[in-house]
């Protein structure tokens, strides 16, 4: 694994969990089970959609 790839998923990780950590204070949310819902799914998304656009890019440029 190249270091710039280690960066961005680096990267990707601290977003998938800081983003999730202050919406969630931002709406002062107080239940236990909307918070951890919230935190999933946001989480999982920051993590894998930019992830995926970034393999398939890196595939389509290997083909060419």
């Amino acid at each position: 694994m190249t270091f710039k790839r280690f960066f961005q998923l680096f990267i990707f990780y601290i977003f998938s969990v800081l983003i999730p950590l202050i919406l969630i204070n931002y709406l002062t949310i107080n239940n236990f089970w909307l918070k951890v819902i919230i935190f999933s799914v946001l989480g999982y998304s920051i993590l894998t959609l930019p992830l995926t656009i970034l393999t398939i890019k890196k595939q389509k440029k290997a083909t060419k």
